[in-house]
């Protein structure tokens, strides 16, 4: 696919939209993952942020939350690309929240009751 421009539209950085940029090094990216109560370090590598992220997020269900997450800021990323609504991290969160809300109805019994708990934390 050929593009006008292969520059991260959602920071001022004007950084080549990689998928370790996208998700984890842009300056929204950043706000977003703040935004829920996890920090890292970003790398160059996806797998060494998700690994800090497993670390320092001791929960069953990390996974679960990175991808949530990711999938979060690619549809507020798209959102305003392809219908100039504002990329604010308020939405992002909310994208997420219901996201994870819809998850619960899949997860396993035992970890329903923590997952409540942390996305009630929020």
């Amino acid at each position: 696919m050929n593009l006008d421009s292969y520059t991260c539209e959602l920071c001022i950085l004007q950084r080549s939209e990689t998928a370790a940029h996208l998700f984890f090094r842009c300056n929204f990216a950043k706000a977003c993952w703040n935004s829920i109560g996890i920090s890292f370090t970003p790398t160059r590598s996806i797998l060494r942020i998700v690994k800090q992220i497993k670390q320092r997020f001791a929960k069953p269900f990390f996974m679960e939350i990175v991808i949530l997450l990711m999938w979060s800021i690619w549809a507020t990323r798209n959102d305003w690309m392809f219908n100039a609504a504002d990329p604010l991290v308020q939405k992002c969160k909310a994208i997420f929240v219901s996201a994870f809300g819809l998850l619960k109805h899949r997860a396993c019994p035992s970890l329903l009751q923590p997952m409540e708990d942390w996305l009630n934390a929020l």
